[in-house]
């Protein structure tokens, strides 16, 4: 196979075979040898946040002189960034070569996987053959019938931010999202938990005692920002977990950390570097050595595209691939504390099943234009549309100027071209942030 014959393949899987539960993941490991065991993962889901998470995970244990391989979901232009170790993405002829193998092997399965499934044993091959010291294994959707799931004795872990997302596949209740997501805990298997959701936790914490599972939540009232420069500069935080006796929440060592940097901008970074920092006491406890140093330089140095991610400085252009409530809200605060009292403008475009109601009021007060597009994709919601349900949403004092696009190259260009000295904001979908990196990846 050539690349993008092994690419065609890989896409052309989406229609085939749809089916919840493991076993088409498990039968087609079991063809290949079962690459996936030996392997040692970090298992990580959520709603939100699960991608940085990930990110900074594998920059603290790269830094640390592990081979560290990385599995996450979406990409963002090319297929090869959901497969890389070391930071490097699977080059395109070992994946056309494994894709290859891999496809061969599928034709002995009465129902084909389907595209994530493939992906998935796919990572795990070449994991393998690269003998990686350590794999993050970052879910596709939800936990327990996501295709990562067949990691049977993970080291640890994590579960990001709960919110509400993918209601159609994982449930329109915050039980039943968390109970998807609690799906990754194993027996005995300690669980980092980002915490801040009541309902959820009380799900987290169930299944942690149904499995033996130690639970580990960061101190909310240890965080503290000492600083926050502009979207070119490092933040900076320090986080403190006091020693104590909590048989509930089982902390009992105490984590000191004072001045730490953080290459992520967005405050809702600093809660999701905490979940970090608690990890890396969790894989301490394990035996991995993680000193201090390396610690902090993977948070210095950690890069992750498409959350506030600056594409352009002149004029400064923003991506952020914001698509749900819990997003959107945690984005427009960071716009806020960055650009206090300025009015922005958008590149807006969005999925036809998010909840548009809910995410649009969240920034139409800092807007001051919308270039409303519609991303390259069956289930976005159409431009003309997508402009109505801003429209619904102004009234006389939120009043943005609204212009609508054919698609996200023309929002481009005309932000651009009457920007000057604003702020351009891409946001509403990874799939829209996508679309735009792609046309700076082809200067």
């Amino acid at each position: 196979m050539t690349y993008k014959e092994a690419l065609d393949y890989i896409h052309s899987l989406y229609w085939r075979g749809k089916k919840s539960g493991l076993e088409k993941t498990k039968e087609l490991l079991d063809l290949c040898g079962h690459p996936e065991q030996g392997l040692r993962c970090i298992h990580i889901a959520g709603t939100n946040g699960k991608g940085s998470t990930a990110a900074m995970l594998e920059s603290v244990c790269r830094c640390a002189g592990m081979k560290i391989g990385l599995y996450t979901s979406p990409y963002i232009v090319r297929y090869n960034e959901r497969i890389q170790v070391n930071r490097e993405e699977i080059p395109d002829e070992r994946l056309a070569e494994l894709t290859e193998y891999l496809a061969g092997v599928t034709e002995q399965m009465e129902v084909p996987p389907s595209e994530f499934e493939f992906g998935t044993v796919l990572a795990f091959l070449y994991f393998k053959e690269q003998q990686c010291d350590l794999v993050i294994l970052e879910t596709g959707l939800g936990g327990t019938f996501d295709s990562t799931n067949v990691i049977e004795e993970p080291l640890l872990c994590v579960i990001t931010a709960l919110g509400f997302d993918h209601t159609a596949q994982l449930g329109t209740t915050m039980t039943e999202i968390a109970e998807a997501k609690a799906g990754i805990i194993k027996q005995g298997v300690p669980v980092v938990f980002y915490g801040e959701n009541p309902e959820g936790e009380a799900v987290i914490r169930r299944r942690c005692e149904e499995k033996g599972a130690p639970l580990f939540l960061p101190c909310s009232e240890g965080l503290t920002s000492e600083y926050v420069g502009s979207v070119f500069q490092n933040q900076r935080f320090s986080y403190q977990r006091p020693e104590k006796e909590d048989a509930k929440q089982q902390n009992t060592k105490g984590c000191n950390w004072e001045h730490v940097e953080l290459s992520l901008p967005g405050l809702y970074q600093q809660k999701n570097a905490t979940v970090v920092l608690e990890a890396v006491e969790q894989l301490r406890s394990l035996g991995i050595v993680l000193p201090e140093d390396a610690v902090r330089e993977g948070l210095r140095t950690v890069f992750w595209q498409a959350r506030l991610e600056v594409l352009q400085s002149e004029p400064l252009i923003l991506a952020d691939g914001s698509h749900n409530p819990q997003g959107m809200q945690a984005t427009v605060e960071s716009l806020k504390q960055y650009f206090p009292g300025r009015q922005l403008q958008f590149i807006f475009g969005a999925m036809a099943d998010k909840e548009l109601d809910v995410m649009i009021p969240m920034f139409l007060s800092l807007a001051k234009k919308i270039y409303v597009t519609a991303p390259a994709m069956p289930r976005a919601m159409k431009a003309e549309a997508l402009c109505l349900e801003c429209e619904k949403n102004c009234d006389a004092t939120i009043q943005p100027e609204l212009v609508i696009c054919k698609e996200a190259k023309e929002a481009l260009s005309l932000a651009k071209q009457e920007a000057k000295d604003e702020v351009i904001v891409v946001i509403g979908s990874l799939y829209l942030v996508g679309e735009i990196k792609q046309i700076y990846t082809k200067k």
